[in-house]
């Protein structure tokens, strides 16, 4: 089964056709068609403390800034082709590779290299979240039985040909307005006021705008941007960097102006979430044709972007692996808020307090010293949450699970807003802290109620 989105044509920086844009809408394409989405089970569950069990059921339709992502119908087909001849020029594809199957761990494509109507693809393959050495191997793609060969080890994946000659820089080092740079000068093009760039901000960073931004390949007069987003941190969790992901395509011809705007296929894998940040898409090009890999998805687009006025998308993820990812997801926002609040809890009882009731305190922890997010500088100081944190924060869910999340992120907010860590460094003993509050704990915390100046968790 495929899906056909609407092209987006821009002359000039000026939106002239639909405003489409591979898998969902965009700011810089505000009139866009809503996509429609392959629906699964709806499933039921249980708004609980412990983890929650989920089954899968992909989204329907996206919001602008926040494109939709290609989950399937929960089988990993290979059977649509891709097309061949000059006659369906005007169609563009993104192919579900299933390498995982292959590989037998989370991968992702790290190169490609085309050869007739083959592509050889080479593949990192991760082991696990913090995988610093990837296992590489190459497997063949063949665009006429659009099947995948045998999997072969290799030493490394190959670098790019030759590095673009143009660069995307940003104007000055605090700011994301874009520069296009041909060498060391200007570009005689301006960046497309429309399409708007970000800069995530971390610590430290010696090039943050090539995190968000970066220049992957030409074919002719056309240079092949990948762009990150969204703008903001969708959840509101003060993140400055990890939220934003790999989420359009611009093709921009380097001598008229003109310019394409496509969305990008976004990875479900929470082990490649990391390497998939840092990491832009892949590129080769071939004749007449592009190619862009980023995590198992293959796109294939006319060298020339012009002619293209629809992207088909085929396959996906497997139902078992969407349920299972589903499933950890939430389990992991539930925990990580349980946890921050408890570790406010114990902060105040067990530190501040010195509790002599020692079941209210968690035996072996020391505070300031908690694990949780709430007791956390990294995140006070540089707005660092865990890689598996923002996964589980933006995961594509049902309604149903979307309203657990929701609630679960809630907890974790009032967590973080009811923790004391950085007031601790202002009054860094127990007695200090006491002096600062001598009616008790300042704020309410989920689970708990205040008296005789401790917290006591609900029930007791």
């Amino acid at each position: 089964m495929h899906r056909i989105i609407p092209g987006l044509t821009v002359t000039m920086g000026i939106i002239v056709g639909t405003a489409g844009c591979g898998f969902g809408s965009h700011p810089a394409a505000s009139a866009g068609t809503p996509v429609t989405r392959m629906s699964g089970p709806s499933p039921s569950v249980p708004a609980s403390r412990a983890s929650a069990g989920v089954s899968p059921s992909p989204t329907t339709a996206s919001s602008p800034g926040h494109p939709a992502q290609p989950t399937g119908s929960g089988t990993s087909s290979q059977t649509a082709p891709f097309l061949l001849h000059d006659s369906l020029a005007t169609t563009a594809t993104w192919q579900w590779l299933s390498l995982r199957t292959k590989a037998g761990s989370p991968s992702l494509i790290a190169a490609i290299s085309p050869s007739g109507h083959q592509l050889t693809i080479w593949v990192a393959t991760y082991i696990g979240m913090y995988d610093a050495h990837p296992k590489i191997s190459r497997i063949a793609w063949n665009l006429t039985s659009h099947a995948l060969g045998q999997t072969h080890a290799a030493l490394a994946a190959p670098s790019p040909a030759s590095s673009p000659a143009y660069q995307l820089i940003s104007e000055s080092p605090d700011k994301a307005k874009p520069v296009l740079m041909h060498g060391t000068s200007r570009a005689p093009i301006a960046w497309p006021a429309a399409v708007p760039t970000y800069m995530s901000g971390i610590n430290p960073a010696t090039t943050p705008f090539r995190l968000d931004n970066r220049v992957i390949g030409q074919s002719g007069q056309w240079l092949w941007v990948a762009l990150k987003g969204p703008a903001n941190d969708p959840v509101a969790l003060r993140s400055v960097w990890g939220f934003r992901h790999w989420n359009r395509l611009v093709a921009l011809n380097v001598r008229s102006g003109q310019y394409r705007l496509f969305a990008l296929p976004r990875s479900q894998s929470e082990v490649l979430t990391g390497p998939l940040w840092y990491a832009p898409p892949t590129f080769a090009a071939n004749q007449n044709w592009v190619y862009i890999g980023i995590g198992s998805w293959l796109g294939r687009f006319p060298a020339n972007p012009l002619s293209v006025n629809a992207v088909k998308v085929y396959g996906g993820p497997p139902a078992h692996l969407t349920q299972e990812r589903r499933k950890r997801a939430l389990s992991i926002l539930t925990n990580a808020s349980w946890k921050s609040v408890d570790a406010d809890a114990a902060f105040w009882n067990c530190y501040v307090m010195n509790d002599p009731n020692t079941k209210a305190c968690a035996p072996g922890v020391r505070y300031p010293n908690s694990p949780a997010l709430s007791q956390q500088f990294t995140y006070f100081n540089h707005g660092s949450i865990p890689v598996t944190l923002q996964w589980a924060t933006q995961l594509p869910l049902s309604a149903a699970e979307n309203r657990v999340r929701t609630a679960d992120i809630a907890r974790l907010k009032a967590s973080l807003k009811a923790s004391l860590l950085m007031r601790w460094v202002a009054s860094p003993s127990p007695a200090a802290l006491r002096k600062d509050y001598p009616h008790g704990p300042p704020y309410p915390l989920p689970g708990y109620y205040r008296k005789d100046g401790l917290y006591w968790a609900n029930g007791s």
